[in-house]
């Protein structure tokens, strides 16, 4: 068992997840639309508070481009369907493939005045938006944390009350998976509050 695995185990047993057979996912959020398998997967009650999943996502990028390897969380935040359909916080410079159709949905990228946030992500939305309440949702507070986050290579993806945070780390250590379910947590109780405001 490498390092991954044994990450994955002393969680899941500190934390009493169940662990799942190699499954494949459901094309909820971009990085799940590519496809693949989680292995290992476990769900249960995560660090920071939600119920949710969590599994090494790998799957073959298109025309054999190389395998590609996700550590994701995914939880539900069934307040954000009817307000913000669509919302990606990306890491600049991650890949997930190496070929481009030029046929993907549309969106906004956000513009903000933190140059940090700027040169850490890409921040897209849904078309037509409502600037206002992103703007609201794009606190200083949350901002700041954004460009100080842990683990460093944070992301994620909001898609009709799907949230999925990931990592593209293939070795994750025990500390890295605890704080990718946090950072995941953090950011779905930002959204669930913004929306019941």
């Amino acid at each position: 068992m490498g390092r991954a695995e044994d990450a994955y185990a002393a969680l899941a047993a500190r934390h009493g997840w169940t662990r799942h057979p190699a499954t494949g996912v459901e094309p909820l959020t971009p990085i799940l639309s590519l496809g693949g398998v989680f292995d290992p997967a476990y769900s249960g009650a995560m660090p920071g508070g939600f119920e949710g999943r969590i599994g090494r996502l790998t799957y073959r990028g298109s025309e054999n481009s190389g395998t590609f390897r996700f550590n994701c969380v995914h939880t539900r935040v069934d307040e954000a369907q009817p307000v913000i359909p669509r919302l990606f916080c990306i890491r600049r410079g991650r890949w997930t493939d190496n070929t481009h159709y030029g046929m993907e949905i549309r969106h906004s990228e956000l513009w903000t005045e933190s140059e940090k946030l700027n040169q850490r992500y890409k921040v897209e939305a849904a078309p037509y938006q409502d600037p206002s309440w992103m703007r609201r949702l794009f606190s200083p507070v949350l901002i700041d944390w954004l460009a100080e986050a842990f683990p460093p290579d944070f992301s994620f993806e909001l898609a009709y009350g799907d949230l999925v945070g990931s990592i593209e780390q293939d070795d994750p250590d025990e500390r890295t998976l605890t704080g990718l379910c946090e950072a995941t947590g953090y950011v779905a109780g930002r959204i669930r509050k913004e929306c019941l405001e």
